[in-house]
């Protein structure tokens, strides 16, 4: 076969491409756009968001209910209750029929001193399920810790009749009867709430506590002692079963069971406060003033500690330290006679008159309307009549000394000791 060459081409050179349409180009150019911009529009939530992650300005995802309530009780063993409540609250804004939310919330605000609301949320868990019985035994606990023990026996009862093995009912029960004055009862309750649940601390603390109102020292320290053993992680018992070894001059071991909450919880100011004052009991004045400082520092308004802090400053001669404790005690609860008057004392042995006067006659007020406040006025009526015998201009008002004490020495003298010699004890004023 014979082909007929073109000898008008090049034999080597690339055949030419077949021209494309203007029109065609310019269709497929806009189709392409077209899907590009739709592919963005698409996905610019998500390329938003992937800039902002780098930016490191992305949004923050919001927590999942269990993880807020995991960390809350992580948190209430750490014992920043405060923290805790925060996040189970945060947890029911998003379940706010979860029992389990109520129930721990409800717990953590009967710790921080809100029963009130605990008693809210207590309703709240039975107007979901009547039948269970922590909203019986969580209602019953803050009733007890708001003062109405009454209250809280016919809540605790009904309680029982639901569910008759459940301890925490009965322990909640045993506390009512002794704050009634109950006290049979209470220890018969505590004993029961123990048999029902051996390995419940809340019945073991609460048949403790019961014991502790007939005498039965030692069987309340066994009970506590238990208690620690089941749930070490359980710090209220400590500072009860600290109490007990304090009654019965075993400070060391005291101290010993502080320095373990102080452990878990290094900036716990009430064990703080308690090593304050323990120490005080046993001599160690510095180091004991040093403890108190101390949960000054992490509680600022904390009384105890303004009140420990100044007594152990005022017996030290060291009236201007003791000044600034009592007057940061007055600060923080206003109605306390205790620290009121002794700030006025203070006053006298600083030379101001005029204010020791006025507080003194102040805190003699608030005394004649308050029960088993003799002692007080005793002291109050000794420093009105010390400051008319230093200030003339009071002379003449000043009371008569109290029959069989003597007025101190001048403030202007280094006194034997200050007026009033200090009979407060470890317990008093813990705030």
């Amino acid at each position: 076969m014979h082909i007929k060459r073109d000898y008008n081409r090049s034999f080597f050179s690339t055949p030419r491409k077949p021209r494309r349409s203007p029109t065609r180009l310019l269709f497929v150019l806009g189709l392409a756009m077209g899907l590009l911009l739709l592919v963005t529009f698409g996905n610019m939530t998500t390329l938003q968001e992937s800039a902002l992650d780098m930016l490191g300005m992305g949004p923050t995802p919001t927590p999942l209910p269990g993880d807020l309530a995991t960390l809350g009780a992580s948190l209430v063993i750490e014992g920043d209750l405060q923290a805790a409540a925060d996040l189970f609250e945060r947890a029911l804004e998003q379940r706010p029929d979860n029992t389990d939310y109520l129930h721990e919330y409800g717990q953590v605000l009967v710790e921080l001193g809100d029963p009130q609301t605990a008693i809210e949320l207590a309703d709240r868990m039975l107007a979901v399920n009547n039948n269970d019985p922590r909203a019986y035994e969580l209602k019953a606990r803050a009733q007890v810790v708001a003062g109405d023990a009454t209250a809280a026996i016919q809540v605790a009862l009904t309680g029982l009749g639901i569910d008759r093995t459940y301890a925490p009912l009965y322990a909640v029960l045993s506390r009512a009867y002794t704050d009634t004055g109950s006290y049979q009862e209470a220890v018969n309750t505590g004993q029961l709430a123990v048999d029902v649940d051996p390995a419940s601390v809340e019945a073991r603390r609460a048949y403790a506590y019961a014991l502790n109102w007939v005498g039965l020292n030692a069987e309340a320290t066994e009970q506590l002692e238990i208690a620690i053993q089941l749930d070490p992680t359980r710090l209220p018992a400590y500072f009860e079963l600290a109490f007990q070894y304090l009654s019965q001059n075993r400070d060391q071991e005291a101290i010993d069971l502080y320095d373990r909450v102080l452990a878990v919880q290094p900036f716990n100011a009430r064990a703080q406060l308690r090593l304050c004052t323990t120490y005080r009991k046993i001599g160690q004045f510095e180091r004991a003033a040093g403890y108190c400082e101390d949960a000054l520092s992490n509680e600022p308004t904390l009384v105890g500690a303004h009140f420990h802090l100044g007594l152990l400053r005022y017996n030290a001669f060291d009236f201007e330290g003791a000044r600034e404790a009592f007057a940061g005690c007055v600060d923080s609860d206003p109605t306390n006679l205790d620290c009121k008057y002794r700030l006025g004392l203070t006053y006298y042995y600083l030379g101001d008159c005029d204010t020791a006067w006025e507080i003194l006659q102040e805190s003699r007020m608030m005394a004649t309307s308050l029960t088993d406040a003799d002692p007080a006025i005793e002291n109050i009526s000794l420093g009105l009549a010390a400051v008319g015998q230093q200030c003339p201009d009071y002379a003449i008002f000043a009371p008569p000394v109290p029959d069989g004490m003597e007025l101190p020495a001048s403030p202007d003298d280094m006194p034997d000791e200050p007026l009033e010699s200090d009979t407060a004890d470890a317990d008093d004023m813990e705030g």
